[in-house]
């Protein structure tokens, strides 16, 4: 006897019946032929409520939807098609076998489309279209995780870990960004540095624990004024905290800079090594209108002149090395 004879009608349903995945065969009307278990209990549904159906009678859902739309493709050219969770999710009402049936509890599913060939329809007199469904659910869960983790790790690498703005890592990162936008939009890009005044006396006196608590607020008081979305607040190193202002000219950038200031004197941190007797700021403004050959650290380096030209000139200030009007 041959080892490759068809297996018998009962050994055919053992094996539909415990294989792990859906088996659905429509006919060319989409009226299903045949439902195994797997799926009718994931749809919650007695298979006398199911055969000989249409299959958007079963689920209403469907109709309109990238499925249906897949089905017909198929029937019309005779390809097979898959829909993948991550670029169609899922349409079949399918649920864990325990549990609430919620459209968040859906699962997570891969869909397989199989239309007969044509020689094979011919030899048994009838077309029809095999839809095989998997349950993707823990993959796609492992795969969110996964980027989550991955979006956690760089932000970690982005971030500072004392004042919880952006590091020196991430500013450069967003200053060749913003140069590069600048200079093909042909806008102007701005640049403030901060610095605490006399922050060594802060620390001399108050303790290092201190010190950093003073650093956090700062950071705070800048990062919560720096209201647009591509408005960048970065460490950028020591005491000094840059922010850089997409499509500012200078007038504005001042504006902002001295708002930093009045808002950081007003909350009167005191310092006693300082002339005021509480916490205060210089900042060094910069703005240029970026064009090819000039060099793109030039914003930086005039932003730094300007913040010693600040401290050089009193402290508690805001310096610039430009006119107001010049850009």
């Amino acid at each position: 006897m041959s080892h490759h004879t068809v297996p018998s009608t009962l050994g055919l349903e053992w094996v539909l019946g415990n294989v792990q995945l859906g088996v659905l065969v429509l006919d060319t009307a989409l009226r299903v032929r045949f439902a195994n278990p797997w799926l009718l209990c994931r749809a919650r549904l007695p298979a006398q409520r199911v055969q000989g159906r249409a299959l958007y009678e079963i689920f209403p859902g469907l109709c309109g939807g990238q499925l249906e739309a897949r089905l017909r493709h198929c029937l019309d050219t005779g390809f097979p098609a898959l829909l993948s969770e991550t670029l169609n999710p899922a349409e079949l009402p399918l649920y864990a076998t325990t549990g609430p049936a919620t459209p968040d509890k859906r699962l997570k599913q891969s869909i397989q489309i199989m239309p007969m060939p044509a020689e094979v329809a011919q030899a048994v007199g009838e077309r029809l279209v095999l839809i095989q469904i998997s349950d993707v659910t823990p993959a796609v869960a492992r795969e969110r995780l996964l980027k989550q983790q991955a979006e956690r790790m760089h932000a970690m690498a982005h971030l500072d870990a004392l004042t919880d703005i952006g590091n020196r890592r991430h500013f450069d990162l967003m200053y060749a960004r913003e140069w590069r936008q600048a200079l093909r939009a042909h806008r102007p890009l701005a640049l403030v540095l901060f610095d605490v005044d006399h922050f060594k006396r802060y620390n001399d006196h108050y303790g290092h624990v201190q010190g950093d608590a003073c650093l956090k607020a700062v950071a705070g008081v800048i990062e919560s004024l720096a209201n647009r979305p591509r408005d960048v607040v970065c460490r950028y190193g020591g005491e000094e905290i840059a922010m850089l202002l997409p499509e500012t000219n200078l007038r504005g950038a001042l504006q902002q800079a001295q708002r930093v200031l009045d808002r950081v004197r007003e909350r009167g941190m005191e310092h006693v090594g300082g002339e005021r007797g509480v916490l205060t700021l210089s900042a060094g403004v910069a703005c240029e209108l970026p064009e090819p050959g000039l060099a793109a650290d030039t914003l930086l380096l005039m932003a730094d002149r300007a913040l010693y030209q600040a401290k050089r000139q009193g402290r508690d200030r805001v310096s610039t090395l430009q006119q107001a009007d010049t850009l």
